[in-house]
């Protein structure tokens, strides 16, 4: 069993509590992403990464809405190879994110396209995107492993949906 912490993203405070959770044994911090609330996820998670060694680091969660899907691989690739390959993904319909500029969470249909591409994106093969082909060429080559993607699920569409894409 693993215990992760789950944290929201404040400048000068996720370093920290990374560190405290990892001193205190804990096996992971997940960062929320919700840009109306708080500070970027994604320079928060890299500040963490480089104040700690073993503890794995992730998003916790972010969506496909508020940030593009080659975005997103490109973010949490970074952050796999600036943490020593101790990133995690986590994805969601973007509740907060989502409710915070005025709109719904993503449709089930949206969250699966864009789960879709970022795990191709993440493999370093070729994503197909509403607008065309599309590939982050610097992931085609990975020194590490590739970001495992998680997802945030209560219902049963969802959690179909994360069995048959996520990791």
């Amino acid at each position: 069993m693993e215990v992760w912490l789950h944290a929201f993203a404040f400048p000068h405070r996720v370093a920290l509590t990374a560190t405290w959770a990892e001193r205190h044994g804990f096996d992971g911090v997940l960062v929320a992403d919700s840009q109306n609330l708080n500070a970027d996820v994604w320079m928060e998670l890299v500040l963490a990464a480089a104040s700690t060694d073993r503890i794995g680091l992730g998003t916790g969660v972010t969506n496909p809405a508020t940030r593009h899907p080659a975005v997103t691989a490109s973010a949490a690739a970074t952050l796999q190879e600036e943490s020593a390959g101790r990133a995690v993904l986590g994805l969601g319909r973007g509740d907060s994110a989502l409710a915070q500029i005025g709109r719904p969470p993503v449709h089930v249909a949206e969250l699966e396209r864009g789960l879709v591409s970022i795990q191709a994106f993440l493999s370093g093969a070729t994503a197909d995107l509403e607008d065309g082909p599309s590939r982050i060429g610097w992931i085609a080559a990975p020194e590490r492993p590739k970001v495992p993607v998680r997802i945030a699920a209560t219902g049963p569409h969802v959690i179909a949906v994360a069995a048959r894409h996520a990791e």
